[in-house]
């Protein structure tokens, strides 16, 4: 693993399994809410195989990533994800940039891309939508009933396969994974994330994207509906065109686990990992 520091503060950051090399494009891969790197690490791995130095990170406050202060909006992560893309890009010796995020990740991919003082040269959202609204009661259950919350996450963010079994991946009962997931995070982080979530207004941000971009929705989602990656789709570079904009079969809003294959498929294919 990279060691990377941000002002001060220890960032964990997974490669997928290989070590950068100088002029290879670098893909950063940003988390949903009270998540961490580990549901990326298929893609990740795929990734670093073909072509890519790969950086995922454990936002500020999550997985093995020292918090840090004043982080309370989509943007305040955004501007903290610039700065690391540029910390990253610059140990890695790479020139090309992608950034890739999954749900509050590709909020925060959106906003990082309008604002990076460099070019980003491509964008791929999963998961994503033009607003990412969240139930008050959910609200008040990530500080209050932090289980609950946990359970109605993993239960209502994934399709309805995933409660009958049906995981790519032979052994893996993902609701139950997802819980653990979340069970690792602070209460209060997973209550700034939804927060962030919840005031979250993509209309504002995503006609600043001027670089190609891809929006993957699950087509059982239910917390980000394919309705929603569509309308985030036609607000890219202020509907000029510039998004694609595809729907994966059978999966839900934990689209990485749910369907680690097409995921993966999609996003090397769109980045031209060889």
């Amino acid at each position: 693993m990279p060691n990377l520091e941000i002002d001060g503060r220890r960032v964990y950051c997974g490669a997928g399994g290989a070590a950068w090399r100088p002029g290879r494009p670098m893909a950063v891969l940003l988390h949903g809410a009270g998540c961490d790197h580990t549901v990326w690490a298929l893609q990740a791995r795929s990734l670093a195989q073909h072509g890519w130095n790969v950086a995922a990170p454990d936002l500020p406050g999550h997985g093995s990533s020292d918090d840090t202060g004043g982080i309370s909006t989509i943007g305040d992560y955004a501007t903290w994800t610039a700065d690391f893309a540029a910390v990253a890009a610059k140990k890695a010796g790479s020139e090309e940039l992608a950034l890739v995020g999954h749900s509050m990740g590709a909020c925060i991919a959106v906003d990082a891309a309008a604002r990076l003082n460099r070019p980003t040269d491509r964008v791929a959202l999963f998961g994503a939508g033009e607003t990412l609204r969240v139930n008050p009661g959910l609200l008040a259950d990530t500080l209050k009933r932090p289980l609950n919350a946990h359970r109605f996450i993993a239960a209502f963010g994934h399709g309805t396969g995933a409660h009958f079994g049906g995981a790519e991946s032979p052994g893996l009962w993902m609701l139950g994974a997802t819980m653990a997931l979340l069970d690792r995070c602070k209460p209060q982080v997973l209550h700034r994330d939804f927060a962030a979530c919840n005031e979250w207004e993509g209309k504002d941000s995503a006609p600043e994207v001027n670089c190609p971009t891809l929006v993957v929705s699950g087509a059982k989602d239910r917390m980000t509906p394919p309705r929603a990656g569509r309308a985030l789709a036609d607000r890219i570079g202020d509907g000029n065109g510039r998004a694609d904009f595809v729907t994966v079969t059978d999966a839900g809003h934990m689209l990485m686990a749910e369907a680690p294959g097409a995921v993966t498929r999609c996003l090397r294919k769109f980045l031209g990992a060889d």
